[in-house]
């Protein structure tokens, strides 16, 4: 059963749909007309790309068919235009009916984690440029919950996996609890088996352990994947997953659950978040998820892995995709926002040489040097978040170590860029920006999520510099090892074309994480053999060097992922403005990091200050075909924000800031 709804509801959803007409008169300005104005920058060897071939190459060449389907689909359908002053009830209905008819059309499938997983990574970032809130629930109900019972679950679990892809059963994931949200393996959450019974006793026994910010619980999931510390006959056998029904079919809690209603949030408020308790709630011994440890009818316990902690690893290891999925819903909110600002910059015109308003804003540089670096990051953690995806799904015993680090990292790199880019593109598109209808609120919100969930970004830095001291330490890990950075000081950026420059540029992101996962290694090793302790060494000394270490390495990580796709690309436009787009988020890297350069001597201030001239030349080469790399982005139909189209026309009536109901001819 999906829903349990008011009958004004589904009516007012009703009325949405009907009232909306599928028109796609906000679409934005042809490209054509943008360039025309730009006198000084309209000729470009980098000009004539195709931004078809551009998406499909940012697409990863995987499963093409389906993203233009879905795109089209999710263009054309009016239920997806945004809705803003709606009551908080409509909002999560609107949001799971959103959902539904994603899955009717089988875009996606919990199954696909078997045979296709880039189907469903996909699937997420097509849902996360359009809903935050669908894209939300999509992960926790096709990841996090699917997903687990089918990575952790056998045959025994199949009759609840079968209704996953329908909606017919709506999950939830219950592992953070109030007390315990990075040391999860301390909840407090227990699972007792009662051999008499051969049932499984599940009990929240403290405040601290209630389920907190469970994703579907506050009203739509009926079932729960719920965390607990094990014990069987007496001992404890760690953190463990049993599968849970929450509600009834009618939609009432079951009796010992309670749930209760997180309210509103700073976004993503089409997300019912809740929070569990269980007060000895009885589930049959079968309910267990056990791929790796069971218990026999007998009342035996067994499992295939002896540690406690590697237990808990094991049974959470759905966070690892998890941090995929987060990093491709919120990929969608990057490329809409940059799409919406550019396409607003290029509309918006405003005091020209001669005084009139004829010129486009972005033709000025305060906002090239604002967009351009932003639209080439996105372009660059674009094409390495295709690599890890691959890496994750081809992952086997001996690249594991290797793959936890590329998922650790790709999470926090995404998320913080989103931020920083829905926060950018809000200020240069002014007053209009500020506007809900124009989605940066939305997008801002959305952003902050997938910065906190599947691990705080700032903690995951840490255990991917863990990782990487690890790999280092024991030689597991290979590392770069680039020339003496001295060398660099005689590279010419002032007229070295970008091809030119790649190298030395990768080179230097390699000097840097190499030399900050050296330099923690050394002071690690040495601090212990002068009596500290780990803890006091990453929790209280080297903060700073640990997170720069993660940081280093995700960056020559992209880098390394973005010169693959270029030389993979037949010599043409379309390699031409991806050569570009390399050179300028490589100098981002380094602007960012100019102090370490400069301690590191592999940056003299005049070369500090050709590093800048080239940035400013770059953004000003990219700046007349940044309309042309937001179209290969494949959102242009999924906008939906006044300023990305006629935006004239849309404050031609009193609409109140809402583009549902449309009027005929808008």
């Amino acid at each position: 059963m999906i829903g349990f709804v008011t009958r004004s509801v589904h009516v007012a959803l009703s009325c949405a749909a009907r009232c909306a007409a599928p028109s796609r008169a906000l679409s934005p300005p042809a490209v054509g007309s943008f360039l025309s104005r730009f006198a000084c920058l309209s000729t470009s060897a980098t000009s004539g790309f195709n931004p078809a071939t551009l998406c499909d190459i940012l697409d990863g060449h995987d499963n093409l068919e389906m993203r233009r389907d879905m795109r089209k689909y999710l263009a054309s359908d009016p239920l997806y235009i945004p809705r803003h002053d709606v009551p908080l009830a409509f909002e999560r209905e609107l949001a799971l009916e959103r959902l539904k008819r994603i899955c009717d059309r089988k875009y996606i499938s919990v199954f696909d984690f078997r045979s296709n997983p880039n189907k469903l990574f996909a699937a997420h970032e097509i849902t996360g440029s359009v809903d935050p809130s669908t894209a939300t629930k999509m992960t926790v109900q096709f990841n996090l919950f699917g997903g687990t019972v089918l990575r952790l679950g056998s045959k025994r679990h199949e009759s609840v996996l079968a209704d996953v892809d329908t909606l017919k059963a709506v999950g939830c994931f219950a592992l953070t609890e109030l007390g315990y949200g990075n040391n999860a393996i301390e909840m407090e959450t227990t699972a007792i088996y009662d051999n008499k019974t051969d049932q499984i006793i599940v009990n929240s026994p403290s405040t601290l352990s209630q389920k907190y910010w469970i994703t579907n619980s506050a009203v739509h999931a009926q079932h729960a994947v719920v965390f607990a510390q094990l014990q069987v006959n007496g001992v404890s056998e760690g953190v463990h997953a049993v599968l849970t029904r929450i509600r009834d079919d009618s939609g009432q809690p079951i009796p010992g659950v309670r749930i209760e209603d997180m309210g509103m949030k700073m976004g993503c408020n089409g997300v019912d978040n809740g929070k569990l308790w269980y007060q000895h709630v009885r589930v049959p011994r079968e309910n267990l998820l056990n791929k790796w440890s069971d218990i026999s009818p007998e009342g035996t316990f067994s499992s295939k892995i002896q540690n406690r902690r590697a237990r808990f690893l094991t049974v959470a290891d759905q966070l690892l995709s998890g941090r995929i999925c987060i990093a491709s819903m919120c990929l969608g909110g990057t490329k809409s926002a940059l799409a919406i600002a550019l396409n607003y910059a290029a509309g918006r015109l405003t005091v020209g040489p001669k005084g009139k308003s004829d010129c486009p804003i972005l033709d000025y540089q305060l906002q090239q040097r604002a967009l351009m670096p932003l639209l080439a990051r996105t372009v660059a953690l674009n094409l390495g978040l295709n690599d890890i995806r691959n890496k994750w799904f081809a992952a086997t015993p001996e690249t594991y170590a290797d793959v936890v680090r590329h998922c650790c990292i790709i999470k926090p790199l995404v998320t913080w860029h989103f931020e920083r880019t829905a926060s950018v593109c809000r200020e240069r598109c002014g007053g209009q920006g500020y506007l809900a209808a124009n989605r940066f609120g939305d997008m801002l919100g959305f952003s902050h999520a997938g910065i906190t969930a599947e691990g705080d970004n700032c903690v995951l830095l840490m255990k991917t510099a863990k990782e990487l001291v690890a790999g280092f330490a024991d030689g597991s890990a290979t590392f770069p090892n680039p020339p003496h950075p001295k060398e660099w000081n005689s590279v010419n950026y002032d007229t070295r074309s970008a091809a030119a420059l790649l190298q030395p540029l990768r080179d230097l992101l390699a000097y840097r994480h190499r030399a900050t996962v050296t330099e923690l290694n050394a002071r690690s090793t040495q601090l212990v053999k002068d009596g500290q302790s780990v803890f006091d060494i990453w929790q209280k000394q080297e903060s700073d060097l640990i997170q720069d270490t993660a940081r280093a390495f995700g960056e020559h990580t992209v880098m390394t992922s973005f010169l693959r796709t270029i030389e993979a690309t037949p010599q043409s436009p379309e390699r031409e403005v991806l050569t570009k787009l390399c050179a300028l988020y490589a100098v981002g890297c380094l602007e960012a990091n100019m102090v370490w350069y400069f301690q590191q001597e592999c940056m003299s201030p005049q070369r500090s200050v050709a590093v800048q001239n080239l940035s400013r030349r770059l953004c000003a080469e990219l700046a007349p075909h940044s309309l042309s790399i937001a179209e290969a982005f494949g959102v242009k139909p999924l906008l939906f924000a006044p300023i990305a189209g006629n935006w004239a026309k849309f404050n031609e009536t009193d609409n109140r800031g809402e583009q549902v109901p449309i009027r005929a001819g808008f």
